[in-house]
């Protein structure tokens, strides 16, 4: 017997939906959520048997990347303004020493490894004190094999602009990750490669955006845990050749830390690693502009933030003899270190405040290794960056009512026909400004649909734009949420605000939403110079 579900009205604060056309139309299928747990008991695969549909993970049951309903359009892409210099990038230390109170990210991986996405790795220096990659040839990473018993599993999900023949940098998880499964929607040929410090690029054979989904392998030990205990000759095959100017100064600042060749590459590993963590950001500019003097300064004055704690770990660690590689992203920069058998991630702290971080990131986190090294007072470390980004920003699911970061348009349920034009403001006044000591103005978020109605799963464009103090909040995050009578949210999705404060975007009204009245919620965390929407 076909049952008919005749459904209300969905009627929200800052814009009107009306659900229609399913009202008499027979229900032919149900929709069914899917179970990544019984993927994993079945050993499920994706629609097309690339991969598996779920992975069992340290982390949790993490889903494969959904292959449909994801368009290239306003998502971060890899490749051109967003990866420039792919193959000869390199690294030259800065002079600003003060702290951010925020930064962009962007998670390509699941479970997210967040802020520790591998986009540029260094492993020399060169006689002017810059970072580089000592051997810039590429090679072929082969796609394909299964993951071992020590390894950790991930998905890849990303967009990538692809050239003919020209290598594009893309993120990787970890030092020594494989791709067990690599596929692209629309399909082109590809390769994946990488170079001597493990950054990887693909390559394609035109010019347009592609969908990069990935299966991927990494060794647990590689996120952490406890060096091996190698002798200095174990790591001369990792060791790139350093200038005398370099090796010279490094020895220096060596001396002035109290290590040697003396004591074991893992003593020493462990000694720099408690000096470059007592690093404190500074408001102070340090008096050197470049080179030894600058590098030899901030190891001295423990000044500095992630990028300058890595790069002055990096050039102090190669001039004792331990292969050591700089890794940095848009977000955090860190170490890795080589113990004679692999490489491992050490974070030396100096993070940001918090993360403007998709709250689907929040969904399935990675769950690293205990940190074998201890952490002085006041490290801020990336995990302590994500931790902040998740407790005081805004919620990925379901919020208490009345919660202090959300904001909406007050106004009462709308009536059986739709608003004449369904746009509306969130945020309240800008003129307030935001917690004790932070002067930053208010953000006020402005959203317009460009239909008035849907159905359950029906989509819903929309634009906007945000601002604070009277003036565009650029590049920041607006969270988008149905919030119903109880004060439960549903999360439709984030946005990005462009160079002029606008966004542009689309929402899927959800197929298990209850019939019923709704406000929409719409949020930004803010950015640094436009503070939190009320």
């Amino acid at each position: 017997m076909l049952r008919r579900r005749p459904l209300r009205w969905l009627s929200v604060a800052l814009w009107s939906v009306t659900v229609t056309a399913l009202a008499q139309t027979p229900m032919l299928h149900e929709y069914i959520e899917p179970n990544p747990a019984e993927d994993v008991a079945f050993s499920a695969t994706t629609q097309d048997g690339a991969m598996p549909a779920a992975l069992d993970t340290p982390s949790g049951v993490v889903p494969a990347p959904e292959s449909t309903g994801r368009k290239p359009k306003g998502e971060h892409a890899y490749g051109g303004n967003a990866t420039p210099d792919s193959i000869d990038a390199s690294f030259r230390v800065d002079r600003d020493t003060t702290r951010p109170d925020s930064v962009a990210y962007d998670e390509p991986f699941t479970p997210a490894v967040a802020p520790f996405k591998r986009l540029y790795a260094y492993d020399s220096v060169d006689e002017s004190f810059e970072l580089t990659v000592f051997d810039k040839s590429l090679s072929k990473l082969e796609i394909g094999g299964k993951p071992g018993p020590a390894d950790d599993q991930f998905y890849a999900d990303l967009f990538v602009d692809v050239a003919p023949g020209m290598p594009v940098r893309i993120p990787s998880v970890a030092p020594g990750s494989r791709a067990l499964v690599a596929r692209t929607d629309p399909e082109v040929p590809f390769t994946l490669e990488r170079d001597r410090a493990d950054n990887w690029f693909m390559v394609g054979d035109a010019r347009r955006r592609v969908r990069l989904i990935m299966q991927l392998a990494a060794p647990r030990a590689a996120f952490g845990t406890e060096l091996a205990d190698a002798t200095w000759g174990e790591l001369l095959q990792k060791l790139p050749p350093l200038p005398p100017a370099v090796r010279g100064a490094a020895l220096d600042i060596a001396r002035e830390i109290g290590v040697s060749q003396r004591q074991s590459p893992r003593q020493v590993t462990a000694a720099l690693v408690g000096y470059f963590r007592s690093f404190g950001p500074s408001e102070a500019t340090p008096k050197a502009t470049r080179g030894a003097q600058l590098y030899v300064e901030l190891s001295l004055s423990r000044k500095g933030v992630c990028r300058h704690r890595a790069y002055a770990f990096m050039v102090t660690a190669l001039g004792l003899g331990i292969p050591t590689r700089m890794v940095r992203n848009e977000a955090h920069a860190w170490v890795e270190v080589y113990d004679g058998v692999r490489f491992h991630r050490i974070d030396l702290g100096g993070a940001a405040g918090r993360m403007e971080l998709d709250p689907r990131a929040a969904d399935h986190l990675y769950r690293p290794p205990p940190d074998s090294f201890t952490w002085p007072d006041g490290s801020e470390s990336g995990q302590g960056m994500l931790s902040e980004t998740l407790e005081g920003g805004p919620p990925s699911g379901a919020a208490p009512a009345g919660s202090a970061s959300a904001s909406s348009a007050p106004g009462a349920a709308a009536s059986a026909a739709p608003p004449p034009s369904p746009s509306a403001s969130a945020g309240a006044d800008p003129a307030p400004l935001s917690a004790a000591g932070d002067d930053r103005p208010h953000a006020t978020v402005q959203l317009k649909l460009q239909q008035g109605s849907s159905v359950r799963g029906g989509v819903v464009h929309l634009k906007g734009s945000v601002e604070a103090g009277g003036e565009p909040c650029l590049f920041s995050r607006v969270d988008v949420s149905l919030r119903d009578s109880a004060g439960a949210e549903t999360w439709l999705g984030a946005f990005p605000t462009d160079e002029s404060g606008a966004l542009e975007g689309r929402v899927t009204v959800p197929f298990d939403i209850d019939v019923g009245d709704y406000q929409v919620i719409a949020r930004t965390p803010g950015t640094g110079r436009c503070g939190s929407s009320p």
